[in-house]
């Protein structure tokens, strides 16, 4: 699956990203391992597999360009906050253009903010326009973010509760109800969740 040299980078590419944020290094982390499994579970080619591993740790490179008192906020963003917010997706693909072995991703790591009706950016994609690589990986994106954000703020919870799993499928159901989503993959991501 991986290919000579892309352990270093990886491993280049993880210490980034824990330099500039433990829990976002660590979110790298979640996402490959859950990419892995869904992948795997799907079946995917061997380089399918290798661009969902470096779409984990390449998606969020741009970040760098966001201000900390934007990425960190707590309350909600203005929309001029959410404008800048939304940039990073150019510039993460500008930072992988300039590496030779991450020429080949910066693609996928521009449209990973896309949706199959066109709401997404940075360029507002539609249907098939997204690579199904980067739906693939936009589904473990989503349910990572909510799954976190939820067990960041309810940490008092028992162990052994799973409630966050159910609201990662139900809000990636009104995702699928508004056209954003492909239903038939989503379908396969929530069989793989069970």
């Amino acid at each position: 699956m991986l290919r000579s040299g892309d352990a270093d980078i990886l491993n280049f590419l993880e210490q980034i990203q824990l330099a500039r944020n433990v829990p976002i290094g660590l979110r790298c982390y979640r996402l490959r391992t859950m990419c892995m499994h869904f992948g795997r579970w799907l079946n995917l080619e061997p380089e399918a597999m290798r661009q969902l591993v470096f779409l984990c740790y390449c998606h969020g490179l741009g970040k760098i360009s966001i201000p900390d008192q934007i990425l960190f906020k707590t309350g909600p963003l203005t929309e001029k906050e959410w404008t800048k917010v939304k940039e990073y997706p150019e510039v993460s693909e500008l930072i992988c253009n300039q590496h030779p072995l991450l020429k080949e991703f910066a693609f996928l790591v521009r449209t990973h903010q896309e949706r199959l009706n066109g709401t997404g950016y940075p360029d507002g994609l539609r249907g098939e326009k997204i690579p199904y690589i980067v739906q693939v990986f936009q589904l473990v994106n989503a349910a990572d973010a909510i799954i976190s954000k939820r067990l960041y703020r309810n940490r008092s919870d028992p162990p052994g509760i799973r409630p966050y799993w159910k609201q990662a499928v139900a809000e990636i159901t009104k995702e699928i109800k508004v056209g954003a989503r492909d239903p038939e993959l989503c379908e396969k991501f929530f069989r793989f969740l069970e």
